[in-house]
């Protein structure tokens, strides 16, 4: 891969998924194609880079921990990543 994967993540290199549920947690996804799928997210790290996301829903499974202003601000990070990868495929 051309980037460092953390050793605990599970790498994905040039896969396509169609209409399949994706767990991102535990993985590391790197130029790979989702059609119609559900992402899942959950507080566990993740790797997405170079993807293209086509029609996709998205899950989300959070905690926002009590006194944790990073649990905020990572739900924050997340949600504007979803919207620009909305925006990169034109998605209103």
């Amino acid at each position: 891969m051309a980037q460092h994967i953390p050793p605990q993540l599970t790498p994905h290199e040039d896969e396509t998924f169609v209409s399949q549920t994706v767990f991102l947690s535990g993985h590391a996804y790197h130029r790979c194609r989702f059609e119609r799928c559900t992402m899942v997210v959950t507080n566990m790290p993740f790797v997405l880079s170079q993807n293209e996301v086509v029609g996709c829903n998205w899950r989300i499974e959070y905690d926002i921990l009590a006194g944790d202003p990073n649990s905020r601000s990572n739900l924050r990070r997340l949600l504007d990543a979803i919207d620009g990868a909305a925006d990169e495929i034109g998605l209103p």
